[in-house]
């Protein structure tokens, strides 16, 4: 309330999520606040590309390894839909993070690797190629997000994406348009979603160019950058005033 004394100041959130945790919590009034959509991803660097066509789909988690970030739940899928025939390989590559105690420890990556539960990749550089090679960007984290960078890449390039419904992963992802938002933590919805989009190459087709899409007409880089000047202009201008 301090931040509002001040009758000039304005409040800027990356979705509209946070915008209305703090509306409610601060009764501040909505026209001194605004939203600017994530940061922005440079559409030539993440090229559309089509999925590669293979018979067993790959699902990406690439991540800080984090046991918050989902990865268990995508694993207890695999197994659950192995038992109901339905394949796919997960491909995980992540960020260690060996000093937080809600780490992964890289000796449960390498015992899920051998057990062919994950194809452990270990720290990947070229974000662009891994997400290029996957059929499907999974990201079941369960702790507030902003608007995850991976799946903002991935819509990009052009892959469904899957996502607990937190922070604000639902401003990107409309379900069953560009790929699919589930209640936290409700792994046999997370089971139902990613059976479908295994086994339907053509709707995952069809989410990727509604992805694409998405990210030209609200969160490429030109548009956030361009929002974001005309907040500065409209600041210094109210400054002047």
């Amino acid at each position: 309330n301090f931040i509002f004394s001040n009758k000039k100041s304005l409040l800027t959130f990356e979705h509209q999520s946070d915008r209305r945790c703090i509306l409610h919590s601060l009764k501040v009034d909505e026209d001194r606040t605004v939203v600017i959509d994530g940061a922005g991803i440079n559409i030539v660097d993440f090229p559309y590309s089509k999925e590669p066509l293979r018979e067993i789909p790959v699902v990406l988690f690439a991540s800080r390894l984090l046991w918050s970030k989902g990865l268990t739940d995508l694993i207890n899928v695999k197994n659950s839909l192995h038992l109901e025939g339905v394949e796919f390989t997960l491909n995980v590559a992540g960020i260690p993070t060996p000093n937080d105690p809600d780490a992964i420890p890289l000796g449960f990556l390498e015992e899920a690797h051998n057990k062919g539960e994950i194809n452990w990749l270990g720290k990947c550089d070229d974000m662009k190629e891994l997400i290029k090679d996957a059929n499907i960007v999974a990201l079941p984290s369960v702790y507030p997000e902003g608007i995850p960078r991976i799946l903002l890449e991935a819509s990009s390039v052009g892959r469904a994406i899957i996502s607990y419904n937190v922070g604000g992963c639902s401003s990107l992802i409309e379900n069953d348009v560009n790929g699919f938002i589930i209640d936290k933590g409700d792994i046999n919805a997370l089971a139902g979603c990613l059976k479908h989009l295994v086994i339907n190459a053509d709707v995952r087709g069809r989410m990727g160019e509604n992805g694409r899409k998405l990210i030209e007409g609200k969160f490429c880089s030109t548009i956030i950058t361009k929002d974001t000047v005309n907040l500065y202009g409209y600041l210094l201008k109210n400054k002047a005033e």
